[in-house]
């Protein structure tokens, strides 16, 4: 999946305390929108209201990016963010971290691994300070650090004190899917009742309902639901995540659904999510190992990765009854759908059918009989 959508900035010393050694921030960011940058010398004044100084700057062309940071942190730095400063043009790299050149399956990589192998050959950082720091001598120690014959040039900033959970909640709307449901957060006001609303605490397990492969999978419910054959039966929900495809499911008639997640937290979530929209009794999630798995599904939907999905397909197949619809999602580009289709048509599925949105795919199939 591709590096995230949100900014989240992990401070690595408290403003009060020391300097963090040896830590590493990873932020899980949109890409910034490059822009031009100021030649600054010295520290911008900073009055009572400033709480963090922030340095702009391309990283060197004579350091990696990662190494870069570490010594920007190690020299007194709270947080380092990196993103691609070619974001937006023809020279962007977009970096997906699920399957290597030729392969379908997942790479076994750590983030170690992939911060080291991973890398923009143009990256922007977005480095904080305590507003007390001379970043100049700062940034003048990292340079000597990294043997550079010169200090990068650098935009400053002063921030000043900011409420950051209304900071968060206003950039983050409400998710309209089509005309079949809308998702809300728990700050936001009650949405229009003439689309099934559900309520979802963002952040804690993947499925917000902003990314392509869910809308694209709750689109596809919406209208498998309505259908004879399909409406009113339970779902099977495996890599459920937050639950928004298993309560999606309920709200489109769905009689019960069955969310399946390896993470435990994620199950809590999912389990929370469902109290929150009513919809508790009706809605049951566990871990792959207490599941049952003698029972079959009319149909099952499965939003992981194409790899994945490839080396389930023996149990996702058991889950499915005879003539059952099958969902998938998480597939990236026409090679990875390929591949899912001759996977899963092997076990029995057929026709296929395909749905795109901004390069993910959705594949159904049926069951043969």
């Amino acid at each position: 999946v591709g590096m995230a959508t949100r900014t989240v900035l992990l401070s690595l010393a408290a403003t009060s305390g020391a300097a963090a050694f040896s830590q590493r921030g990873v932020t899980h960011r949109r890409p910034a929108r490059a822009r031009a940058s100021l030649l600054c010398a010295g520290q911008v004044p900073a009055d009572s209201t400033t709480q963090v100084l922030l340095a702009r700057m391309q990283c060197p062309a004579d350091v990696r990016a990662d190494i870069w940071s570490d010594l920007l942190l190690e020299a007194g730095a709270l947080y380092v963010s990196v993103s691609d400063g070619d974001h937006g043009t023809d020279a962007e790299v977009p970096i997906y971290v699920a399957h290597p050149p030729g392969s379908v399956a997942p790479a076994r990589e750590t983030w170690n691994g992939l911060l080291e192998d991973a890398q923009w050959s143009n990256a922007t950082l977005e480095v904080g300070f305590r507003p007390e720091v001379d970043v100049e001598d700062t940034l003048l120690l990292a340079a000597a650090a990294a043997r550079l014959s010169s200090l990068p040039r650098f935009s400053l900033e002063a921030v000043g004190s900011r409420d950051w959970v209304t900071h968060v909640q206003s950039n983050w709307p409400p998710v309209f899917i089509g005309d079949c449901l809308s998702i809300r957060f728990p700050w936001h006001a009650p949405l229009s009742s003439e689309v099934p609303c559900l309520t979802l605490q963002p952040g804690m397990a993947f499925g917000t309902g902003e990314h392509a492969t869910t809308q694209l999978c709750c689109l596809e419910l919406h209208r498998l639901l309505r259908t004879r054959a399909l409406a009113g039966c339970e779902v099977l929900d495996y890599g459920s995540g937050s639950g928004v495809l298993s309560l999606a499911a309920l709200r489109f008639g769905a009689s019960r659904a069955v969310g399946v997640e390896i993470d435990p937290a994620a199950v809590a979530v999912s389990l929370a999510n469902a109290r929150a929209n009513g919809l508790e009794a009706r809605y049951s999630a566990t871990v792959p190992d207490e599941e049952v798995r003698t029972r079959q599904y009319a149909l099952l939907v499965a939003n992981i990765l194409a790899g994945t999905l490839i080396e389930m397909a023996p149990l996702l197949r058991q889950r499915v009854r005879a003539g059952g619809v099958l969902v998938l999602s998480g597939i990236w580009g026409e090679e990875q759908a390929d591949a899912v289709m001759a996977t899963f048509g092997a076990h029995g599925f057929a026709p296929f059918a395909v749905s795109w949105k901004d390069g993910w795919a959705l594949i159904r199939g049926q069951l043969s009989l």
